[in-house]
């Protein structure tokens, strides 16, 4: 039996069709569209280098403790190559320093992390008569381009090493590398990726490929300027976006500083000459911020997709309906949802992140499917003569409590993706959830409300072309009631079975994470990607690196068994397939005991003696990369030959199989201590170091809104923190017992990478497994009926398993933009499935006819509307095949399928499920 509806139907209508209630509740909805349109406008892009990311997953506890000391994934490339000639000339060095200042001087950009040949961290050492000698910046602090100074420089750059790392090998090119910070050290806000990625874009790149300056200055006098001021220059032009834009200029002393914010309508545009210009110059720019500003440049263009798919839905419901005041309501009903999910978004806190483009149409789609649902039985109950407020009454009764169940369902089966801990999965689980919510209002009330007041201008022409286009699909309804007959059924079942079975077999090819090189978010030929392939072809180690931190005691960099177990990890990696090359600091202490040693091969060894040692690491310092303040943590840098799945999956492999063998070889000779007993050291040793980062991050945090130190450490917050610092560092010092080397993965954009792709494929069947046991609970509860629920969850099930086979044929891999689409997508399908078997079984049990005739007018009814919906989402879905971000076009060709294939599920699959199951047709 159903669920009893009645009641919650006596309740409801007052308030929709009510004298009162009904002027009463469109008043309230117009008020609240109106509050949450002004909030919608002020949403911005909210993009987050730490929402990418699995912060739980115990790499990235190893990152967030070492990210501050060793730098994290967040890196910033800038490559100068020259066309013609190499490096040492004035003008090529000239513009590589301003290029590395205005690199330095961004905000966000960790000033003590950027590294290039004009920076002091670039040094050298040479082998000299009597010893070790160097030890002097690349580029001398008195640099001035003279030949004499730019031929030291080339000798200093052959001394240093670096060919290859900052300087291409054939040394056309240099580099200029930079750790990005996740909050703005100046304000303590997170970062504006997208901001810092246009002043990239103009002050670094276009700065010197540029012909043309622009100047913007003033065309009258604004809080004491005067016409004429500059107030900005920038290298690429303003475009009409001016108008729209603000710029925030400073004013005064030290003392009396203030911020003019000038309105770019205010502006004059003067194009002159470029004296930095240089055509002889190519920069290339790689990184996450880099990236997120070029996929929110994209983005932007999403919008024209958007309005194209609002566009072309429109144009199909004026032709299917034949009105258009009728096909109106469902658009501006969807649109007007969308303006709520923006407006609660942005009433929570949140902004919309680019990569959650996929939401905002999620919830048009399934507003607009629900939204032809009502027009469609209302233009039915009006083509039998009632009008327009008996109509809408008609059609609420009939259609509410199955499409609130299908929306309840939805929002249940959304809200399990929030399981996956990763902040960007979360986040479009809370704005799925927030939309879903948004459709309930709008479809459930406000368009009840909008029918019962609609008029139509020629009722009776309106009857009688409804009445003609009602019987036009006669034809094709009663041969797609022969599905239900038994030996069609049986058949259609045995052929999805046999594609079931084929496509299980295919997905088994389906990729966890990336599968090509460079950035899969964006279209191979997009400028960041030429700007990969760009640096990878001119520099040895390429871009992608797996920062492995040797945890050991303090001083371990001294004691030749702790040096010897990091070395033999170093050569054990760069035999590994996918290792292009190693840096670490065993490799750094042969070289420089080779250096004291007249640069002798013989002496390309680790020394034993601990006073050596000593000595050796007097000449290394924490600016080199490769240990710590106290030599307790050092960094074996592994660069990959690029980030693909089975790349990172075969080092992350590689490396933890070491890391076991060493510690049983320790272990056999060292019986004072255990596995466990090593593993609660080092996790000791993890907790400290988080809350250490925690506390520093939190004082930075008051420091840059303006505390002073004793305000800080009076805060609070503040002495909480500290105290679990000080007991986190007691815990920590109880554990004196010698251990072996933890190598404790990981840093760097693969170490990211390897983490995230571990939680996809540890969380994925979970969270699809949890989706259909929520929509499972839901439909029992609703119907009460294991029919229903095999014949809506069966085609949902079988859909999803196509999914799959179709992301291993196109070669889609399974990653943080792609997992939520079958989870979201599924939602779809259920409306489908609910409303195709809620007419069936009403048809049936209040008409008594059998399944054939109750399936015919179940496809007369709202399988019209189910195809012509179906068919609507998959071709507006269709435009995104054309978007210059990659993975839209990926989610286009997933949705277009998954539209189309749960329509299918639901016309065909859904009561042939209902001809097998169903015991008693008749009295179901």
């Amino acid at each position: 039996m159903p669920l009893r509806t009645g009641g919650v139907l006596r309740w409801l209508e007052p308030l929709i069709y009510g004298r009162r209630g009904r002027v009463v509740s469109a008043l309230c909805i117009a008020l609240a569209t109106l509050f949450l349109l002004v909030q919608a406008v002020q949403i911005r892009p909210d993009p987050g280098f730490d929402k990418s990311i699995p912060l739980q997953h115990p790499y990235m506890q190893v990152f967030k403790q070492y990210q501050a000391q060793f730098g994290g994934a967040n890196s910033l490339l800038v490559a100068l190559i020259q066309k013609h000639g190499n490096i040492y000339n004035p003008e090529f060095l000239t513009e590589l320093k301003a290029a590395t200042d205005e690199v330095f001087f961004l905000p966000g950009i960790d000033r003590a992390h950027v590294s290039s040949l004009f920076t002091p961290d670039v040094r050298y050492y040479e082998v000299v008569p009597g010893g070790f000698g160097g030890g002097a910046n690349v580029v001398p602090v008195e640099y001035a381009p003279t030949p004499e100074m730019i031929a030291r420089v080339r000798a200093n750059v052959a001394k240093a090493g670096i060919i290859g790392r900052l300087v291409t090998e054939d040394q056309r090119g240099a580099m200029i590398f930079a750790d990005v910070l996740e909050n703005d050290p100046r304000t303590g806000k997170t970062l504006d990726y997208v901001k810092v990625a246009h002043a990239l874009e103009d002050t670094v790149r276009q700065r010197f490929i540029s012909p043309m300056r622009y100047e913007l200055k003033l065309k009258r006098a604004v809080d004491g300027l005067k016409a004429g001021d500059l107030v900005a220059e920038r290298f690429s032009p303003p475009g009409w976006t001016l108008w729209f834009r603000h710029f925030d200029i400073t004013r005064g002393s030290d003392e009396h500083k203030r911020q003019i914010r000038i309105s770019g309508r205010d502006l004059a545009v003067t194009a002159i000459p470029n004296p930095q210009y240089n055509p002889n110059v190519e920069i290339h720019i790689i990184g996450f911020t880099p990236m997120i500003g070029d996929v929110a440049d994209a983005t932007f263009k999403v919008i024209g997709f958007f309005a194209l798919a609002v566009l072309a839905t429109m144009l199909a419901l004026w032709w299917y309906l034949r009105s258009f005041r009728l096909a109106l309501l469902p658009l501006v009903c969807s649109l007007v949802a969308v303006i709520w999910e923006f407006g609660l978004l942005h009433l929570f806190g949140y902004g919309v992140d680019p990569f959650a483009i996929l939401v905002p149409f999620l919830v048009l789609a399934v507003s607009t499917s629900h939204g032809v649902q009502y027009v469609n039985t209302w233009a039915d109950e009006v083509m039998h003569g009632h009008d327009a407020y008996d109509s809408s009454v008609a059609a609420f009764r009939r259609l509410f409590i199955p499409g609130f169940i299908a929306l309840i369902t939805n929002v249940a089966g959304f809200l399990t993706i929030y399981q996956v801990p990763i902040g960007i999965i979360r986040e479009m689980s809370i704005n799925a959830c927030l939309g879903m919510f948004a459709v309930i209002v709008t479809n459930k009330m406000m368009m009840p409300i909008w029918l019962s007041y609609l008029r139509l201008r020629d009722v009776e022409s309106f009857r009688r072309t409804r009445r003609l286009r009602q019987h036009a699909g006669d034809r094709l309804w009663r041969m797609l009631a022969h599905v239900t007959e038994r030996p069609l059924a049986v058949g259609l079942l045995l052929v999805s079975v046999a594609v079931l079975g084929v496509s299980a077999w295919v997905q088994e090819g389906r990729i966890i994470g990336d599968i090509q090189a460079g950035v899969p978010e964006l279209r191979p030929d997009s400028v960041y990607n030429r700007d990969v392939r760009a640096i990878t072809q001119n520099f040895a180690i390429g871009i992608d690196e797996l920062k492995v931190i040797a945890e050991a005691d303090a001083n371990a960099c001294i004691h030749y068994d702790v040096m010897d177990q990091i070395d033999r990890y170093a050569w054990h990696m760069q035999n590994t397939p996918g290792v292009s090359a190693v840096a670490s600091m065993p490799q750094l202490l042969r070289t420089v005991y080779s250096a004291f040693s007249d640069g002798a091969i013989k002496f390309q060894v680790l020394p034993r003696n601990q006073n050596v040692n000593v000595l050796l690491n007097s000449k290394i310092t924490t600016k080199s990369g490769l240990l710590n303040w106290d030599c307790s943590a050092m960094p074996v840098r592994l660069f990959t030959t690029d980030h693909k799945a089975a790349t990172i999956s075969r080092i992350v492999a590689a490396s933890k199989a070491f890391d076991r063998e060493n510690a049983a070889d320790f272990f056999a000779t060292h019986h004072d201590v255990d596995a466990a007993y090593c593993d609660a050291k080092w996790q000791a040793r993890r907790r400290f170091g988080l809350a250490s980062e925690k506390l520093q991050t939190y004082s930075d945090h008051l420091s840059a809104n303006g505390l002073g130190d004793d305000a800080i450490q009076a805060d609070a917050t503040h002495v909480a923190l500290q105290k679990t610092v000080d007991a986190d560092k007691a815990a920590d010092a109880r554990f004196d017992k010698l251990c072996p080397v933890n190598f404790a993965l990981a840093l760097g954009n693969v170490g990211v990478m390897a983490a995230t792709n571990e939680v996809v494929r540890d969380k994925e069947l979970g969270t699809v497994l949890w989706v259909y046991a929520v929509i499972a609970a839901c439909l029992l509860l609703a119907y009460r009926s294991w029919v229903a629920l095999l014949a809506i969850c069966i085609p949902l099930l079988m859909v999803s398993v196509f999914a799959n086979a179709l992301m291993a044929v196109f070669g889609i891999g399974l990653k943080v933009a792609t997992l939520p689409v079958v989870a979201l997508a599924v939602g779809i399908g259920v409306d489908y499935g609910i409303y195709f078997y809620d007419v069936i079984q009403r048809e049936m049990r209040e008409r008594q006819l059998d399944l054939h005739d109750a399936y015919f007018e179940a496809l007369r009814q709202t399988g019209k509307a189910v195809i012509f919906t179906g068919l609507c989402l998959a071709g507006g879905v269709a435009t995104w095949l054309w978007s210059d971000l990659q993975f839209q076009r990926d989610m286009g060709v997933l949705l277009v399928f998954m539209f189309s294939a749960n329509m299918l599920g639901a016309v065909l699959l859904c009561p042939a499920l209902c001809c097998l199951l169903m015991r008693k047709p008749a009295t179901q």
